[in-house]
């Protein structure tokens, strides 16, 4: 037994030397070993050098030798073309070998890339998104890392970071990927120095490396800042001139006149989950008090809602029957709550125009016939926008077609255009929304549109529908992850961003909105992650609202305990406001609101500065109610 004792012990020591060896003979790795080992032992399962690794990984690139760079090895992929279904189009390393439960991933990467010339610029460069995939069992619906967040890459190497939480289950060989999603645009990416390292449970998770969270503008002594406020002042804000009478007509001096801001004009919303307004069903396990508190804090701090899911057909078909969390009384619940305290209403969404996000008893008999496609999908337009007239405001007609075109294919890019005009046709006082992933080639202008209709003159989706005679009013940009930078004519940054919005309302003359706003961490505990989400959601609102031809921002849910992404909420599970709700709040109710007292002058008259929206004007006892806009700036208030 003790022979057998040493002889295992040597053996250990020997396959240790290799280690060594291996490590020493990959600088690369041998580095990174070195650093990463100071927060735990480090496991290489993509490869036990960087070559393996980038020869790992999918595709027919060749692996060439990289100098001036702390990494050797890279690869260049070219991307011909946008992809019709842009994650169809990636790169894939599998995991070689096993992963435990409670181990924690990492995979380290350099990037960088051009995009190719397009019609129209959205302003972003070349883009990777890349995300580690399960393909066994339900862990996070396979999704193991955040599936939203992309990376814009500049033209000089960067270094990334995809990080997990501790993985909840064991996983063999070839049961995980780490997937390098290209797919969204004409571009050539750079990729090299990958590296895939498993951690074993227990490790500090605060000593994982951390990204740059810093972006271009982010300063807050930036010169952008300064503009904003100028343009917000300009675009947002004019004189109330207020004059004071008796009941006789003549004027009152040194009248006392208090101004009180009830509601911008600028709509600041909110998706609302009808299942979390009513409380049902019983696997939502909310308390009567957390019910109240989500209907009080939306009525509260938005002036407009959006209806998250309900709406969309595979759900509202479930409607019909009563007892279903999406249930069509339920809904109409929801939007007359809202209605009846004058906050604005959206729904969400017409047509989603994908089989895939069609009810299933529908989905075979779609997809074999033509005409019962078109007469079904504009029949369905008809019944739901009738079946709650009067409480939409404001339709997104479509959703997503860069990524959902199945409907198109086979009735053609005039099918897209008879959906808008059943939509104009059933309610022509609704506001009808084109709403993409956000603004640009991804989806308005080329993204699922066919190549043999572009041209010089259609662009795209949008150009297509303005052309056929569509009627259209607002070009809606998701904006997940929210916006503050683009590469737009020569510049960068905010400036760049208003160079582009200035572009998009030249080209369609559309009001703009963001319509599903929010900026998701990883790690709500990450003082860092913490900061940069309030930081970013902050200017984003403040871009847009800089910008005149915005209309409205809508944040895609509020609270964590109803919320796709719980992180991304502004209260925590339990009500605790987060720091960028506080952000926010502390922009809409403080920095951009008008609480005033002023006296009048000899002529009974005096003015007030304030942003466009709903006031009370307080004299003597006498109240009146007065709306301030670019168009309606005086008021007369007679004593009683």
């Amino acid at each position: 037994m003790e022979f057998l004792k040493r002889l295992i012990g040597a053996i250990a020591v020997f396959v240790g030397c290799i280690v060594c060896v291996r490590a020493a003979s990959d600088k690369y790795y041998g580095t990174l070993e070195k650093e990463l080992g100071k927060i735990g032992k480090v496991s290489f399962i993509g490869g036990d050098s960087e070559k393996e690794a980038l020869s790992g990984l999918s595709g027919k690139e060749q692996v060439k030798n990289i100098s001036g760079q702390e990494f050797a090895f890279g690869k260049t992929i070219n991307v011909s073309k946008r992809s019709k279904i842009y994650w169809q189009n990636d790169r894939r390393l599998i995991n070689k070998k096993p992963v435990k439960k409670g181990d924690t991933l990492l995979v380290v990467f350099w990037a960088k890339g051009t995009k190719a010339p397009q019609f129209v610029d959205d302003g972003a460069g070349a883009v990777i998104q890349p995300y580690i995939h399960s393909r066994v069992g339900k862990f996070h619906k396979g999704r193991v890392t955040n599936f939203y967040r992309s990376r814009e890459l500049s033209e000089n190497w960067q270094k990334f970071y995809v990080k997990s939480d501790p993985v909840k289950m064991d996983f063999a060989p070839g049961d995980l990927s780490i997937r390098f999603m290209i797919g969204h645009k004409a571009q050539k990416i750079n990729i090299g120095g990958i590296a895939w390292v498993a951690f074993p449970k227990g490790i500090d998770k605060h000593k994982l490396p951390k990204p740059n969270w810093n972006y271009e503008g982010h300063d807050p002594n930036a010169p952008w800042r300064l503009e904003a406020a100028r343009r917000i002042k300009k675009y947002r804000m004019g004189n109330m001139n207020i004059e004071v009478v008796d009941s006789k007509g003549r004027a009152v001096p040194d009248a006392t006149v208090k101004v009180v801001m009830k509601r911008h004009a600028f709509r600041f919303g909110t998706a609302v989950a009808v299942p979390a307004f009513t409380g049902k069903p019983n696997w939502m396990h909310m308390s009567s008090k957390d019910v109240d508190k989500y209907r009080e804090l939306s009525a509260k701090y938005f002036n407009s809602i959006t209806i998250e899911n309900a709406l969309k057909w595979h759900l509202y078909d479930n409607g019909r029957k009563p007892e279903s969390a999406y249930a069509w009384n339920d809904t109409k619940e929801c939007l007359k709550y809202y209605t009846d305290r004058n906050i604005y209403t959206r729904g969400h969404v017409l047509v989603w125009p994908s089989f895939f996000r069609t009810p299933k008893r529908l989905q075979a008999k779609l997809k074999a016939d033509k005409k019962v496609l078109k007469e079904t999908v504009n029949a369905h337009i008809t019944e739901k926008m009738e079946k709650f007239k009067g409480l939409i405001k404001d339709w997104d007609v479509t959703n997503e077609t860069a990524a959902n075109r199945s409907y198109m294919d086979k009735l053609g890019p005039m099918g897209l255009v008879s959906w808008y005009k059943t939509a104009h046709r059933v309610d022509p006082e609704v506001k009808l929304t084109f709403n993409e992933i956000k603004f640009g080639p991804g989806g308005m202008e080329l993204g699922s549109f066919p190549q043999k209709l572009l041209s010089k003159k259609c662009h795209g989706w949008v150009d297509y529908l303005i052309q056929n005679n569509a009627h259209l009013d607002y070009l809606g940009s998701q904006c997940h992850g929210g916006r503050v930078t683009a590469n737009f004519n020569g510049k960068t940054g905010p400036e760049a961003l208003w160079d582009y919005y200035d572009y998009l309302m030249k080209r369609y003359k559309k009001r703009l909105q963001y319509t599903e706003v929010d900026v998701n961490v990883s790690d709500p505990d990450d003082s860092e992650q913490v900061s940069y989400q309030a930081d970013k959601l902050r200017d984003t609102i403040i871009i847009a609202f800089a910008h005149p031809g915005f209309d409205a921002i809508t944040q895609w849910g509020f609270w964590a305990g109803r919320h796709y992404a719980p992180n991304a909420a502004l209260w925590s599970k339990n009500w605790k406001l987060r720091p960028h709700g506080k952000a926010f709040i502390n922009l809409v109710y403080k920095r951009w609101w008008t609480n005033s007292i002023k006296k009048t002058g000899k002529d009974g008259k005096c003015t007030v500065n304030g942003f466009f929206g709903d006031y009370e004007i307080s004299v003597k006892g006498t109240r009146k109610e007065f709306r301030l806009s670019p168009e309606n700036n005086i008021i007369r208030i007679v004593l009683k």
